[in-house]
């Protein structure tokens, strides 16, 4: 957590500089769109918009990327691939399936030590999903992001479980109940498990 809330004006700023970046993001995209369709590329070429993590502005008094709430761990990502029909989907992924994705849809082979999965299926029907859950890794910390379940563990051991169906906004730790849900053992297991595999641990 970060004292900024004693100090107003700063957070007036971060604000005022968060507003700023997207703007300025936002007119760059816009000149790289222009010039596709002007060098009649528009309808060959395929776009991928995303970011490498999220930003707390003052949710649960965090700052910045300092923890793995989901303002932090969800991110941007709109991909364009000529032919495909625009659509919206709520299938999870992780940035790591860019890679596999781009490949298939310039119909390039797929190298097998590739952690990440195809979002092609999603792209051509957004009611399919290639993954259960996303695994997100700061350092020592990790969560797990499930359609229904957000998971945390941080380096001290601390664990957080939110349901995302009844509480978006994260407020209710049910990793603290004294009855927690069987979804905590499930979540937590699971987390090891990707861990295992995405680090070879």
């Amino acid at each position: 957590k970060c004292g900024i809330a004693q100090w107003p004006d700063n957070i007036r700023r971060m604000w005022a500089a968060n507003y700023a970046t997207v703007t300025f993001m936002d007119a760059q995209l816009g000149k790289i769109l222009d010039e596709l369709d002007r060098l009649g590329l528009a309808d060959t070429t395929a776009i991928v918009f995303t970011s490498d993590h999220g930003y707390h502005l003052g949710e649960h008094t965090f700052w910045q990327k300092s923890d793995l709430h989901e303002e932090v761990t969800r991110v941007p990502l709109i991909i364009s691939v000529p032919g495909m029909k625009p659509g919206r989907t709520e299938a999870i992924a992780e940035l790591v399936d860019i890679y596999p994705t781009v490949c298939e849809a310039m119909q390039l082979p797929v190298p097998e030590t590739v952690q990440g999965k195809s979002l092609l299926p999603v792209l051509k029907d957004p009611a399919a999903s290639v993954r259960d859950a996303a695994l997100s890794i700061q350092g020592k910390n990790h969560a797990l992001r499930s359609a229904r379940w957000a998971y945390m563990r941080y380096a001290d051991d601390s664990e957080e479980l939110y349901d995302m169906d009844k509480d978006p906004g994260q407020f209710v730790n049910l990793a603290l109940s004294e009855k927690p849900p069987e979804a905590l053992a499930e979540m937590r297991k699971n987390s090891q498990r990707g861990l295992r595999s995405r680090l070879g641990r």
